[in-house]
């Protein structure tokens, strides 16, 4: 019988806890993140553009093109977490294009805690939405994942409402202005009165330009949102700046 209750304190301590824990981003045994991932791709040193949140210099608050007035003009704030390239961008991808949203639940808790130290307390938040088409095609939208994740660390609440109601050829070529021009009225609120007066988390993956995120602050702003900050796992960094990887 001792045997027996050894073997099942084995097991248990198996099944809940991890004596080392691999990095999600390289595999090496030192953390969650480890300390080189941290440096390469999330770049705590440096920081975000308040207006597209790009990675830009740490003692500016807005990127050169923030500056001449070419950001986007309808959020209060954006800011993304790390930068898309490397081992950030693989993992976003993996989740996006292998279909494995589940895998955000491995940076739950450092996300959150860093979005929390970012931001102000809102609302709620509001991902940004997808076509119904592509929907269809992909089986999820990974900013509704990361909203829940949000949700189940920080207590904040979902709101719904906006919807995608135009189907846009993809942005990836486009120039900003291309982009906007390519989202025009592709956003749409139901029942604004539920969001009115509201501060929110606007949710998305990754941000480049901010077009996106912008041309669905704006539907919300005509809705009567009063604050609106944009969240992203990742963007990239300010031109002048040399990359840091690939």
């Amino acid at each position: 019988m001792r045997d027996l209750g050894i073997e099942a304190a084995k097991i248990t301590r198996a099944l809940w806890y991890v004596d080392k824990q691999a990095c999600i981003f390289c595999g090496e045994e030192q953390g969650v993140i480890c300390p080189a991932c941290t440096t390469e791709y999330l770049h705590p040193e440096l920081g975000r553009c308040r207006g597209c949140g790009k990675l830009i210099l740490s003692e500016k608050i807005h990127c050169l093109d923030c500056e001449a007035g070419k950001g986007p003009k309808h959020l209060d704030q954006i800011t993304a977490w790390g930068h898309y390239a490397g081992g950030l961008k693989e993992f976003i991808q993996e989740i996006k294009f292998k279909a494995h949203p589940r895998r955000l639940m491995e940076i739950a808790r450092p996300f959150s805690d860093w979005a929390i130290s970012q931001l102000p307390v809102v609302d709620g938040v509001v991902a940004v939405p997808m076509h119904a088409s592509r929907m269809a095609e992909r089986g999820f939208n990974q900013a509704e994942v990361i909203s829940s994740v949000l949700h189940w660390q920080l207590g904040l609440p979902i709101l719904c409402g906006v919807e995608r109601i135009a189907s846009t050829s993809s942005q990836v070529s486009l120039s900003r202005q291309e982009r906007l021009h390519n989202l025009k009225g592709a956003f749409e609120v139901q029942q604004p009165e539920k969001i009115k007066g509201r501060s929110i988390w606007l949710v998305d993956d990754v941000t480049t330009t901010g077009a996106t995120l912008e041309a669905v602050a704006e539907t919300l702003r005509e809705s009567g949102v009063q604050a609106i900050y944009g969240l992203c796992l990742a963007a990239g960094l300010e031109k002048k700046l040399v990359p840091l990887c690939d």
